[in-house]
């Protein structure tokens, strides 16, 4: 029986670039959307040329595109043996988690000291977002919506360098939440746990609103070193 190649897998879910425009980008976007989605799975070996193959663009659009993910910390590069998937073990997580909650409380300090009434209106859909998955019980698309409820907050802040920082662990904490996302206890709560942070920064409360972001991070990495427990 002839061997299965890579190929042969990886059709069913990356698909052709059809247009040259920003093609570096749309080669790292597809590979990011597989990897975070885990189409491409933790500890999968990245082999050029059927990559290249499947999206028909050139084994350098690949080999960017792969440097780019090791920069997110998503692909581990390793010398003559090639390109792989990271799989994060909980002692990652623990890091990610204590630089993810300094960052982000120097952001909601920033913040709480420009505030001007409305700066927060942009919250009301993502609120709306995280209602509609309680009710739904949504765990997949519930991190990707905290996600998009913690990088809202960061960029809200306008801090270039600590909003760069960030970004670079970003994709490390959606990959780890998505991995996990099915052995998450009841979502329910989701929107209230996340509320009281936005009504401590419109009252401009620096002191409460970072031990609440700080308690709020840390209740959140310990759900997902159990959920890690589960999977081991």
């Amino acid at each position: 029986m002839a061997k299965k190649s890579p190929t042969d897998e990886w059709s069913k879910f990356l698909i052709p670039i059809q247009t040259p425009v920003s093609l570096g980008d749309q080669v790292y976007n597809n590979l990011l959307e597989a990897i975070l989605s885990q189409q491409i799975k933790p500890g999968q070996h990245l082999v050029e040329q059927p990559l290249a193959d499947q999206l028909s663009v050139s084994r350098i659009s690949i080999r960017e595109a792969i440097r780019r993910l090791a920069q997110d910390g998503l692909v581990e590069i390793i010398p003559t043996r090639g390109s792989y998937v990271v799989n994060l073990t909980s002692t990652d997580v623990e890091e990610i988690y204590r630089l993810r909650t300094s960052l982000e409380c120097i952001a909601v300090e920033h913040i709480i000291s420009q505030y001007q009434p409305g700066m927060l209106d942009v919250f009301d859909d993502i609120l709306d977002d995280m209602r509609d998955i309680e009710r739904h019980e949504d765990r997949f698309h519930g991190a990707a919506v905290d996600n998009h409820f913690h990088r809202t907050l960061m960029h809200l802040s306008g801090l270039k360098r600590t909003i760069q920082i960030w970004e670079q662990m970003s994709n490390q904490i959606t990959l780890v939440i998505f991995n996990v996302s099915n052995y998450y206890p009841t979502i329910t709560g989701f929107t209230e746990r996340h509320s009281p942070l936005l009504d401590l920064i419109r009252n401009g409360d620096a002191p409460n609103a970072t031990r609440y972001l700080k308690e709020h991070i840390q209740e959140g990495s310990q759900h997902i070193l159990k959920a890690m427990l589960q999977i081991i």
